[in-house]
């Protein structure tokens, strides 16, 4: 057997950056001096507690905002802090999940003014919280998108297992299953492929044949979760076209003063008889924060109403840590560092695989380590320069136990054998790397502008190898030559998908709040390649490896492919009164087809999947109208969605060289349409009336 890990080799990445030698370091230094001494000159400050009125509790994940962009999250002491701003009468916004809003007017007339805060606790939620999905910070209830928001506070109330669980009782979003571990959700009736998962902002891109993505996130370390329904958001370029789903993890927060903390949680579950536990340390003070936590899950078969689900056992772990700094005024350096890894996965319903196989994650792995940099409140007209890279390795192994034994009679020159498949495993590794410059700039009073260039690509390997078990009989049925072969092959060619784009969204407030206007924007040139590929690759029979078998031949020629495609999207939002709202977001948007689509090729003995490098690209154009009324003790969210699909990729059945064959196409047009909508009704103290309800026909 070899190793997937031997056969790889170094790949040549499509952007080179370079910094030349001549370059002088100086101007670096004095473009940052100059900054500080810019703020130096403005360095004025508030900073304070924020609690609960009835309680007098601390109020952690509060966000103090003070002016466009300029704002804070309160740490778990309640604190919170925003430097280095000009003086003068400023407009303060504290909101919270499960709070009623507060806005006042600070005057900020000494270079440090302490200023605390009481909030009320509200039954209804009143959306009056900030998202940043759409790469921007703006008030959920001024979003135009159909858009969702879960905290921590919510998903530590839930018994879930993984984020899927978590979402999967929002409207318009349904839970997709292969296991207990391995889920995936869909949005609005599209899933997978047509959705972008981002952790911390960062692609997830892998493959999603079998669930994993969502699962291979500690719930204890998410702060929050972001979702945008539909394809309201172009800015993030190919795969949004069912919509985003952002996953935050918990960010350390600065103090005023020294501080440690800690926390330990434990738990037993006797439905599968799951072991968890979790814990955590954070530290720092007004320069540096740090934390590091940890999870260890286990369970064995899940007892149902129905009998025991067998194969539906796993064993996973994870650890992040997170390191910042603030080495200049207004600026902060970020440092994040994430591992997760599963082992002896059952997957009991993954639908590619035949009925009656056993098969498991033997284990999987996902590390990624991100930097990021930013400098804010630079100018009355640049608000914010970042740049952010990531790199995120994503390893999957699976074990496919397909059961089954063929039979060959003898013929006057042949001996009738017996070979049985005993397992077959495929391995892959998926590099992802992320890279993203931003610019948000200030163009009036309520008037910004994100100007921004990102590149991401996604390099896969991998192999498959096949374990058999061939008997040769004698005329009454003994065996009397047996031989365990194992074929490597490759269901997919190594291969590349780089995009590189170029992306600008303008949000502005427009007759004293009245209207809220979106426009984004997006050019991507895509790159696609794969090298030449035979199948099989090479065959071990009882230890002799042969990289010439019989039969061998080349499946895929080296290919490179590029594309450039565009999407835009806009969105209004009317208050018609101080308490209803009316929304409309259109969109056009596209996907271009995976490197499963394009390459794959899988023998699954009685039939084959396969890809089609021409496929293609999807594009959609979508339309939603929503519907928002809020009072102290009701609330109605509901959206009428419609969407339009042109060249869908799908498997349609068929034959290659006399087998099954399942091949991805473009299929045609396509109609999507619908509605969905929540409501809270709040008819007796704390006692709160949730209803949600969502339809979608294609």
């Amino acid at each position: 057997m070899i190793n997937i890990h031997e056969i790889f080799q170094p790949q040549e990445n499509i952007i080179h950056f370079v910094i030349a030698h001549k370059m002088n370091f100086k101007i670096l230094l004095r473009f940052l001096l100059s900054v500080s001494i810019e703020i130096s000159a403005q360095s004025y400050s508030i900073s304070g507690h924020i609690r609960d009125l009835k309680s007098g509790k601390l109020l952690d994940g509060t966000v103090v905002l003070l002016k466009n962009n300029l704002y804070t999250i309160s740490n778990t002491l309640g604190y919170y802090s925003l430097k280095d701003f000009p003086k003068g009468s400023y407009s303060v916004r504290i909101s919270r999940l499960g709070y009623k809003s507060l806005s006042t007017t600070v005057l900020i007339d000494k270079e440090s003014v302490k200023q605390d805060f009481v909030l009320e606790s509200s039954p209804i939620e009143l959306d009056e919280v900030l998202v940043n999905s759409s790469r921007t910070s703006k008030y959920l209830r001024n979003s135009p998108y159909s858009e969702l928001l879960i905290d921590k506070t919510q998903i530590e109330s839930q018994s879930s297992l993984s984020l899927s669980d978590v979402l999967k009782e929002q409207p318009g979003l349904s839970l997709s299953r292969d296991g207990i571990w391995g889920t995936e959700i869909n949005i609005r009736g599209l899933s997978r492929e047509n959705l972008v998962t981002l952790i911390d902002g960062n692609r997830i891109a892998t493959s999603t044949d079998v669930a994993a993505r969502l699962s291979m996130i500690d719930l204890d370390d998410v702060e929050r979760i972001e979702v945008i329904k539909g394809a309201s958001s172009s800015i993030y370029g190919s795969g949004a076209t069912g919509g985003i789903i952002n996953v935050i993890t918990k960010t350390p927060r600065f103090n005023e003063n020294f501080i440690l903390q800690g926390g330990f949680s434990s738990g037993l579950n006797s439905v599968n008889k799951l072991f968890s536990s979790s814990g955590s340390i954070a530290g720092g003070n007004s320069f540096w924060s740090s934390k590091i936590s940890g999870s260890f899950r286990k369970a064995g078969n899940t007892q149902t109403p129905s009998g025991e689900l067998k194969n539906s056992q796993f064993k996973d772990f994870s650890l992040s840590a997170a390191v910042n700094f603030i080495p200049l005024g207004n600026n902060l350096l970020k440092f994040n560092y994430q591992l997760f890894k599963a082992e002896d996965v059952g997957i009991p319903g993954a639908s590619v695989f035949p009925s009656d196989a056993e098969v498991r994650y033997p284990d999987e792995k996902r590390e990624m380590i991100s930097a990021g940099y930013e400098i804010q409140n630079i100018s009355k007209v640049f608000y914010k320069v970042s740049a952010k890279y990531s790199y995120q390795v994503i390893d999957r192994n699976v074990e496919n136990l397909p059961h089954i034994t063929q039979n060959v009679a003898a013929t006057d020159t042949t001996e009738a054998i017996r070979a049985a498949v005993l397992k077959i495993t495929p391995s892959s590794i998926h590099k992802n790397n992320n890279l993203q410059f931003q610019t948000d700039i200030i163009l009036g009073k309520n008037n910004n502008l994100i100007l921004g260039l990102d590149y991401w690509e996604r390099n896969y390997h991998g192999i498959r190898e096949k374990f058999q078990k061939i008997e040769t009989l004698a005329s009454d049925g003994s065996v009397f030559n047996t031989t365990i072969k194992v074929v490597g092959e490759k269901p997919l060619p190594d291969s590349k998908y780089k995009s590189l784009g170029f992306f600008a969204q303008d949000d502005a407030a427009l007759f004293d709040e009245i209207l809220f206007f979106t426009l984004g924007v997006r050019v991507e040139k895509i790159f696609v390649s794969g090298e030449s590929t035979l199948n099989p690759l090479y065959e071990i029979a009882n230890g002799k490896i042969n990289y010439t078998p019989k039969g061998q031949k080349v499946i895929w020629n080296k290919i490179k492919a590029d594309e450039i495609s565009d999407s835009w999207n806009l969105g209004l939002k009317y208050s018609c009164t101080e308490n209803l709202d009316l929304t409309l977001s259109i969109g056009y948007s596209f996907r271009s087809p995976s490197l499963e689509e394009r390459f794959q090729y899988i023998d699954q003995g009685s039939y084959v999947r396969l890809g089609d490098p021409t496929l293609k690209a999807e594009k959609g154009k979508s339309a939603d109208l929503g519907f928002r009324y809020y009072t102290s003790d009701f609330k109605l969210v509901s959206s009428i969605f419609y969407n339009h699909f042109k060249d869908l990729v799908a498997e349609i059945q068929g034959t290659f060289e006399g087998k099954n064959a399942f091949v991805k196409t473009n299929i045609g047009k396509a109609q999507l349409y619908g509605f969905d909508l929540h409501s809270e009704f709040n008819f007796l103290n704390n006692y709160t009336f949730h209803i949600t309800a969502s339809y979608g026909h294609l």
